[in-house]
Order: C-alpha cells, then sequence, then structure tokens
C-alpha cells in the first residue's frame, strides 16, 4: 500500500479519488436545485427564466461573475446548436423527401400485388442510413 494511504492529508483522500472527474460549476449545482424547488413549490408549471433566476439570486456574489459568463457561453453554445440542428434538417430535407417516395412506391408495389424490386429496397436502405449517419 502507498504511503498516501497509510498517512493521508484530511481531505487528501477525496481529491486523490475526484482527480480527473467534471466537477459541476455553482451555477450548474444552483440551476438543478432551483428546478428541484420550483417543481415542488409551483406544480402548476413555471418558466425557464423562473429557474434562472431563482439560480442567480441563490448564488453567493462571489460565484456570480463566472457565472455570468457561464450563462453567456450556454446562451451562444444553444444558438450555435439550434443553426447546427437547422442546417442538418435542411440538408437531410432532400434525402427525406426522396425516402417517402420510394416508402411510397414501394407500399403501392405490395397495394397492388407486385413484388417489389431489389433495388427499391436497397435504395430504401441507403436512404435510411444516410438520414441516421451510417451512410456507406
Amino acid at each position: 500500500m502507498s504511503t498516501f494511504f497509510q498517512n493521508p492529508e484530511p481531505g487528501a483522500i477525496f481529491e486523490e479519488l475526484t482527480t480527473g472527474l467534471r466537477r459541476p460549476s455553482p451555477l450548474s449545482v444552483m440551476f438543478d436545485a432551483a428546478e428541484d424547488t420550483l417543481l415542488a413549490d409551483r406544480p402548476e408549471g413555471f418558466t425557464p427564466e423562473d429557474i434562472g433566476q431563482l439560480a442567480w439570486d441563490s448564488l453567493p456574489e462571489r460565484e456570480r461573475d463566472d457565472a455570468w459568463n457561464e450563462f453567456k457561453y450556454t446562451y451562444w453554445a444553444a444558438r450555435q446548436n439550434d443553426r447546427d440542428a437547422r442546417l442538418r434538417y435542411e440538408r437531410e430535407q432532400k434525402t427525406r423527401t426522396e425516402l417517402a417516395t420510394v416508402l411510397d412506391e414501394r407500399e403501392m408495389a405490395l397495394v397492388l400485388g407486385n413484388e417489389v424490386p431489389p433495388a427499391l429496397d436497397a435504395a430504401i436502405a441507403r436512404l435510411a442510413r444516410t438520414l441516421i449517419g451510417g451512410a456507406r
């Protein structure tokens, strides 16, 4: 056994065990606590702004500068994620339309009692893989 574990300093074991783990920010902790509080206090509902305000009001003054920067970064990241999702949706729209068309063709063949051409099933598989991110 190492010397560290034979003669640990106060708090050293905790530090050793938690090294490398992501530690939640004070804002994150307060945000979760605020949401839990509002769920209990207002079962009829509340807004994201209510959560944010309660979290902010609950923060110690010394944590507010870092929390304000976290709010700004989080807002920027959310906007970027929305833009990325919109671009991805627009980029995939042509593929979704094409997939809907070949699915309609397949369904029509089955309704009419015709055999479904293997090429049609292959096209469906290719388009589906493209949409789920596994195209080859």
